[in-house]
């Protein structure tokens, strides 16, 4: 088929390029949407592949911008939906190092057909609602619908470049899918006025190829029959008169193009620029003249150019798209080497089992570990993971069926069955038409983390003069206070980004100006996240468990126990354990910290157990000579100045985001605790000199009385739960119920460096599981994943 279609082209192939003399209006135009819709994406390594009503749904976001880790969104969007659309549970997070993660718990009614998780950011809902994360959960128990007749599967005729043209040679892509989008075998002929004029069988999960070259005026017709020999007609699309067709081949030299046009092409297709680009970035452009030819190639080199997906586009003389292709670029350059020592495994009901996870490589990485039951958390070797969603999957639309088949398999021939998935699976085009002198509209917030955006009412606007300030003081759940001096303008508002906190906190608002009576006052008062989400609910393809077949009639007799024992005793509460003993600094961090600020590698220093701390007039004195490398200036000053490696440093008070100034007016007797990130985490927070963390004692922040200061809750992030695994080398069983979790061991944060290169996993079996399943998932700083799947 390939060969016949090379022997076509190549019979008048005649070289008429000119590379890198581009128009400056395309120029201007691809740069455009490159730098202004970033397109982020979302992966998801949940717990394990299933579960059962009102089950605990744990999970680690990862986010990318192209091929690097993505550093536009600062806040993380995660939300259950039922079949309709409808919202039945929503979580927010802060998103740290490219990461976010939390747990939510699926619903008991059995009422429900389906759930679905979607997630985003708000650089996400700016840019492309297409690239939204959607997924349909596997969730056993829901309600089962009556039997129906299946659809007669579906025939998709895609012509490469998007179009076929009468008299141009055109390699004609098919797929055949079921009612799920999953692959049907089938084969057939192509007929125009009763002869037959080619033939078709589908190669690989319901894919393949051939070539024809329609003629005017001609009505083309697809017979074909399915494995079980039915027969269905499927007319094919009409051809257009004339215009510009486009091929794309694998040679050893990279990758090869070939454009032809028609005779009659209007002027505009004989002057045209290809462009290919990949991770937000332009890789190729090259100028064709066709005005006295009309046939074009020339070769894309691609050994530079980052694994993934490269989109390829031909644009005529008026920088419109005429034909657009996508094909895929696997240069082995994406992951990174992560490994497991098994140093002790005992599966006998309640025994200690240890993994360690090593790396050799000093550059900084980011991990989730699961452990399940493989019984029940079915192993499938292919499935979509962090490496083919972030590459492959999370830029294609439709079911792709086992896609990690196609990294794992390095044969000539899997990489032909992957480009039967570039021509049939089709690319959420770029919109090229937008006008590059019109700045979107701007409806989503664009804050650091959590805000406060207020706006005061009831006092005459004079009452505002340049210059006038208030203070806000901020509780949180645990007791913990901060102050926050604002200033109010001129129209009465006032903001502050960069917060973290979790729960609902109170805000109190008080002016410093005495003439100004803060009790009379109106107050509206908004944390900067977004409140719902704004475009339709679109239904994501099933996966390949789920489209496979239906549920099972009858629950195992261990699915139904464990889901009995949720709805009785949620996540063994009937377990007492008593903790092993844990250091003093351990027990602090525990008190103070929360979400981000509890993983991470840091210099932890107990300030209050040091008796010489209250010797000093301001942190940032007690701090000079501490830390290698930061550099302090102006210690005693109102304005302190601290640098790390050249960088600036970002302070947090109490997990809200402070000034230097903020801390300085701390006085050493209320301080606690610090927290010290290097560089290398500190950019996790948008700081690129590193953060430091100061924790007053008991959360003390500063005195106010709330009786003549107004009063409103602000919500802040969704509390994080700890994942529960009992230590039975320390429990105490209270009552002689089973164990029969099927999620063993669950760390959505495990972070290695240069100085950590190792982890010891921990866990006890249950009652149950004589099989585990381990999945490994994880990024470095430059952006290259990891992902292990074993079975034990």
């Amino acid at each position: 088929m390939n060969r016949f279609f090379t022997r076509l082209i190549f019979a008048s192939a005649l070289l008429l390029c000119g590379h890198i003399c581009i128009g400056q209006n395309i120029g201007r135009l691809v740069n455009y949407q490159l730098q202004h819709y970033p397109h982020e994406k979302i992966y998801i390594h949940y717990d394990k592949s299933s579960y059962v009503s009102g089950d605990t749904v744990w999970f680690k976001a990862y986010l990318f911008t192209g091929s690097q880790r993505s550093r536009a969104g600062k806040n993380f969007y995660m939300e259950l939906l039922d079949e309709n659309g409808k919202l039945l549970n929503r979580l927010t997070a802060p998103i740290f190092e490219s990461t976010a993660s939390g747990n939510m718990v699926l619903p008991t009614d059995t009422a429900i057909h389906a759930i679905y998780c979607r997630a985003y950011t708000e650089a996400m809902l700016k840019s492309d609602s297409s690239f939204v994360y959607m997924k349909q959960l596997s969730v056993v128990n829901l309600i089962k619908l009556p039997p129906v007749n299946a659809p007669a599967p579906v025939i998709h005729f895609l012509p490469e470049g998007g179009d076929w043209i009468n008299g141009l040679p055109c390699l004609m892509a098919f797929k055949v899918t079921d009612a799920n989008g999953m692959p049907v075998t089938a084969g057939g002929v192509i007929r125009n006025n009763g002869n037959v004029v080619a033939e078709f069988s589908t190669v690989h999960d319901g894919m393949g190829t051939f070539v024809m070259i329609p003629q005017p005026n001609q009505a083309y017709t697809a017979i074909w029959k399915t494995a079980d020999g039915t027969e269905h007609t499927t007319p094919l699309p009409p051809a257009k008169p004339g215009g510009i067709s486009l091929h794309i081949a694998d040679v050893a030299e990279g990758k090869k193009y070939l454009i032809f046009r028609t005779g009659n092409a209007a002027g505009a297709d004989k002057q045209l620029t290809l462009v290919a680009h990949c991770s937000g970035n332009i890789a190729y452009m090259v100028k064709i003249d066709l005005s006295g030819a009309e046939m074009a190639n020339g070769v894309i080199p691609v050994k530079d150019i980052p694994s993934g997906i490269l989109n390829i586009t031909v644009f005529d003389k008026n920088s419109a798209p005429v034909a657009e292709r996508i094909t895929f670029v696997n240069n082995h350059d994406y992951s990174f080497k992560a490994d497991t020592v098994f140093t002790s495994i005992n599966k006998q009901n309640r025994r200690l089992n240890q993994i360690t996870l090593s790396v050799k490589d000093s550059i900084r990485s980011n991990y989730s570990v699961s452990v399940t039951d493989a019984d029940v958390d079915t192993p499938l070797a292919n499935r979509d993971n962090i490496i083919t969603h972030l590459l492959l999957t999370g830029d294609l639309r439709g079911k792709i069926v086992n896609p990690y088949y196609y990294f794992t398999d390095t044969t000539p021939k899997a990489a032909q069955e992957l480009d039967l998935v570039m021509l049939t699976h089709g690319w959420r085009k770029y919109n090229w038409g937008t006008d590059t002198t019109q700045k979107l509209t701007d409806t989503i917030p664009d804050h650091r983390f959590l805000s406060i955006s207020g706006k005061v009412s009831g006092i005459k606007a004079n009452g505002f003069k340049t210059g006038t300030y208030a203070t806000i003081f901020v509780e949180t759940p645990d007791k913990s206070t901060v102050m926050l001096p604002l200033q109010v303008s001129e129209n009465a508002g006032f903001f502050r980004d960069g917060l973290i906190y979790y729960g609902d906190a109170k805000l109190y608002f008080k002016f410093q100006d005495k003439n100004l009576a803060s009790d009379k006052v109106k107050l509206s008062v908004d944390n900067g996240l977004v409140k719902k989400y704004i475009y339709p609910f679109i239904k994501p393809a099933p996966d390949t468990a789920l489209a496979a077949g239906t549920q099972p009639v009858q629950l195992s007799q261990r699915v139904q126990e464990y889901m009995l024992q949720l709805k009785n005793t949620r996540q063994l509460k009937e377990v007492s354990i008593s903790g092993k003993a844990v250091t003093k600094n351990e027990k602090v961090d525990k008190v103070y910290t929360s979400g981000v600020f509890k993983d991470g590698i840091s210099t932890n220093i107990l300030v209050g157990d040091d008796p010489k701390a209250t010797n000093y007039v301001s942190l940032f004195q007690y701090l000079q000579g501490k830390v290698p490398g930061m550099t302090i200036s102006n210690p005693l000053g109102n304005e302190p100045s601290v640098l790390w490696r050249n960088d600036g440093v970002a302070f947090f008070l109490n997990n809200f985001a402070s000034s230097a100034g903020d801390i300085r007016n701390t006085p050493m007797m209320d301080i606690d605790y610090i927290k010290i990130y290097d560089p290398s985490m500190g950019g996790a927070f948008g700081a690129f000199g590193g953060v430091i963390s100061v924790y007053t004692k008991r959360g003390k922040g500063f005195v106010y009385n709330d009786k003549n200061n107004k009063t409103l809750p602000l919500a802040g992030y969704t509390p994080v739960t700890d994942f529960f695994s009992p230590d039975y080398a320390t429990a105490v069983t209270v009552t002689g119920k089973p164990d029969l979790r099927t999620t063993l061991y669950w760390e959505p944060n495990i972070i290695l460096d240069k100085e950590k290169q190792e982890h010891l996993i921990k866990f006890y079996n249950n009652d149950i599981s004589r099989r585990f399943k381990i999945v490994i998932e994880g990024m470095n700083f430059d952006g290259k994943l990891v992902h292990l799947e074993k079975i034990l």
